[in-house]
Parts: C-alpha cells; structure tokens; sequence
C-alpha cells in the first residue's frame, strides 16, 4: 500500500488527477472503512452468524482463520500470496467477514472485495499439488486398495463404498448416509443436481449392502487424504471409472459418473445397468471380499 499511496501524493502535488488516482482514493477507502468495522466487530456475533449459515465444523475453522487473517483482507500481501491452500483460506475468511458486515453495517464491502479479486486476478482456487496422471501411475488399484485394507472398518466400508460406486465425496457422504432410503434390488437411484454435477445412479454391491448401517460425517476428508493414504479420496472416482469403463461398458460409466444422461433419459439407462449389473458385481467382488474379508464391528 506504500507504493499505492506514495504514487497518489506524487499525482497530488502536481495538482493532475489521473485514474490511478481515483483507484488509490477507492482502495484506501475500501481499507478504511473495513479496517474500521473490523475493530468494532463483535467477534461473538459473528460466530452465531457462522454458525447459523454454516456447517457447524465450517463455521468453527471460518472463525477461528478469521481472527488470524483478517487484517489482509484488501492487502497487498494477500495479492502477492502464492496460490496455496493458505491463500484460499484467507479469501474465504475474508469473503465472510465481508458478507457479515454488509449485512450488519449495510455496506457494500462484500461486493468491493469480490471486485478486487477480479481486478488482482485472483482466483478462488488452486493448483492441485499432485498431478492426477502421475499419481494414476504410482497409485495402482492394488496400492490403493492395500491403503483401504489398514483402514479402521468405519472407513474402510465408506471408503470401499466410494470406490465401487464412484460418487464424488459429498455425494458419497449422502447417499451412504441414506442408503436404506436409496437402494432398490442393489440400484440407488439418486439423480441429484448441484449446477454442472450431477449425479444419476449407481450400483450398491452385494457385498456392501448389509454393512452400510452407520452414518459417516465430513470427519472423513481428515482420516483419508494425501497425509494419512497418500491421496485423496476422489482420486477413488477415477479408479472407479477406469475399471467401469474398460470392464464393463464405457456409456454406463459416464452415466453412473453423471457425465452422460439424466433424469429425461433414466428410461433409457436405467435398463442397461439392469444388463451389467452382474458383470459390475464380479468386476468388484475378488477385490472387496479380500478387503472386507469377515471382519465387523458391533455398531
């Protein structure tokens, strides 16, 4: 911000306004007034906010990172951060606390941050660190199911259960959760949609069924991931679709992937799982029975 406002005092003192310093006047402003609001908030309410509009578990980590990052919102250290899972956090905390103080205060800092963003170029994601290619290479079908074999059993069902079904995690997450509710003759019919994801139907195996009888939480993203396995656990949709579509039938892993069909075509795909549906249970069954073996856990 030197920079920004010794440039401003230059174009000043010639008594030219130019763009640059409409700019500097705007973000200075901007600055102000969020680092005023900033120092009058009420910390307490915006956690009940968090909490009221959030997942529980969410609403924590935006608070707690909130307290910490705060003072970067609008900051040139937040624009020359490199793009890591930091950064994002900061954008985060810093997209929220906007959001509240808009809605408290009646301002628009919400609005001028998602502009500065755009105008910073920067963007509300980042690179993965593992390249998914490479990682296919390293991590093989074995590999991966020896990683889910050491599991403790909770995990090592859901896990199993996301590998042979395919469903992005969240999907993974709900339709396990509802399973009794779902499966009908060892087809969940699902047909979700979430914008550009959808999610149609998906086999539940045999050898599955009846140990889907707890409920898993969003605790999973800690207990499988690149620290704990080695990868993530939507690296297991891409084994999944490898294995469907090259030994069973390429149409129907698109569509049980949600990348093919719909709701409208249900009448048509919906017969040919009927079709594979044996081919799909010997496909996975050598693999589960070897990693479910007779082991179970009293609930």
């Amino acid at each position: 911000m030197d920079g920004w406002r010794s440039n401003c005092k230059i174009r000043g003192e010639e008594g030219i306004r130019t763009p640059i310093d409409s700019l500097c006047s705007t973000l200075t402003s901007q600055l102000q007034n969020y680092a005023h609001l900033i120092s009058n908030l009420d910390w307490d309410d915006y956690r009940k906010w968090l909490l009221d509009n959030k997942q529980k578990k969410y609403a924590q980590i935006i608070h707690s990172y909130s307290k910490k990052y705060h003072k970067l919102g609008f900051s040139n250290e937040l624009a020359t951060m490199p793009p890591t899972r930091k950064k994002l956090d900061v954008i985060k905390c810093v997209a929220n606390l906007t959001r509240y103080l808009d809605i408290r205060n009646d301002t628009t800092l919400h609005e001028e941050f998602t502009a500065w963003l755009k105008r910073k170029e920067i963007k509300w994601s980042i690179k993965p660190t593992i390249d998914n290619y490479h990682l296919s290479e390293k991590q093989t079908l074995e590999n991966v199911v020896e990683t889910i074999r050491k599991l403790p059993y909770r995990y090592k069902i859901f896990a199993l259960f996301v590998l042979v079904s395919g469903l992005r995690t969240e999907e993974a997450i709900r339709a396990f959760n509802n399973h009794s509710s779902l499966c009908h003759g060892g087809i969940m019919e699902l047909f979700w949609d979430r914008g550009t994801k959808k999610a149609n139907a998906v086999f539940c195996h045999p050898l599955l069924h009846d140990k889907i009888n707890f409920k898993m939480s969003r605790l999973i993203y800690t207990k499988i991931g690149k620290r704990t396995v080695g990868y993530e656990l939507r690296f297991l949709r891409k084994l999944n679709f490898t294995m469907v579509a090259t030994e069973v039938d390429p149409l129907l892993a698109e569509f049980m992937q949600g990348r093919r069909g719909n709701v409208s075509q249900r009448h048509y795909f919906l017969p040919s799982m009927e079709r594979f549906k044996k081919k799909y249970e010997i496909l996975w069954s050598e693999l589960l029975s070897n990693c479910i073996g007779n082991t179970t856990e009293i609930i």
